[in-house]
């Protein structure tokens, strides 16, 4: 195959997808819209993450204090009241270290390094505190993350999908009312952002639909949030603010238009 011959060939594959992407709207008149959702929730779930290294020349003396801190954080995850389904522990990883000499300008071996992580769930902010309360951080234990989760997020995020389609229904034939249309039905719908060739690309819609909170407790529509509200003037001056986590769903669909 020539140079030239490979061109052409790939030149018209080029205007094929190019083409395909502009009849992925129908020839008839439509209407393009997205639906979307918003929602904001209280976690009530809580995962730190804590590293464990040791170093020594004698690769097993840096492993035994690496299971000895391991072992003593397990027993204060438990009086925590995290359960053995609450923990997830990485195997022992072990390698050389080095720290760069500036007088010799070279990296000088210093021992065996020992390293593990673990992760821990709780079910209770106050249990985290709990665990914070009894833990002592240093140079071979280190907190590296403490994150919020939600333990109904599924549910929370299908009732956003269900609300996003709502919407872009709903906006639809508002839109399509105000021409003197009215919708024939449904030609395609993604949760991509579409990006056709005539200018229409993702915009930003006003939400229909957000988490209202009022007095402590959130909905969305019948959807109860998980979790309470802190009470802020019993909190002490130390206690986790966690605040609320976002949460949105976007569906693109074509509608079909009729007289």
């Amino acid at each position: 195959m020539t140079f030239k011959t490979a061109g052409l060939l790939l030149l018209s594959l080029l205007a094929t997808d190019a083409f395909a992407q502009v009849n992925a709207l129908p020839p008839t008149r439509h209407i393009l819209v997205y639906g979307d959702a918003q929602a904001r929730a209280i976690p009530d779930r809580f995962k730190i993450s804590l590293n464990f290294e040791a170093v020594d020349l004698a690769p097993e003396v840096a492993r035994q204090r690496v299971e000895a801190d391991v072992k003593e954080v397990l027993s204060q995850l438990k009086a925590a009241n995290v359960t053995e389904g609450g923990v997830v522990a990485t195997s022992l990883q072990i390698g050389p270290r080095h720290r760069y000499d500036q007088s010799k300008q070279d990296q000088v071996f210093i021992g065996t390094g020992v390293a593990r992580s673990l992760t821990a769930r709780f079910a209770r902010q106050s249990d985290l505190q709990t665990f914070l309360a009894s833990i002592k951080t240093s140079k071979e234990l280190t907190i590296s993350a403490v994150t919020t989760e939600l333990s109904d997020e599924q549910k929370l995020r299908a009732a956003l999908r269900q609300k996003s389609i709502e919407s872009s229904r709903e906006k639809a034939e508002v839109i399509a009312k105000a021409y003197g249309a009215r919708i024939a039905g449904v030609y395609s719908v993604s949760d991509v952002a579409p990006q056709f060739q005539y200018g229409i690309q993702e915009g930003n819609w006003p939400a229909l639909y957000q988490w209202r909170v009022s007095d402590g407790f959130g909905s969305l529509d019948r959807i109860q949030v998980t979790g309470s509200r802190m009470d802020r003037a019993a909190a002490a001056p130390e206690s986790l603010q966690t605040g609320y986590v976002s949460f949105d769903d976007k569906i693109y669909a074509v509608f079909l238009l009729a007289d």
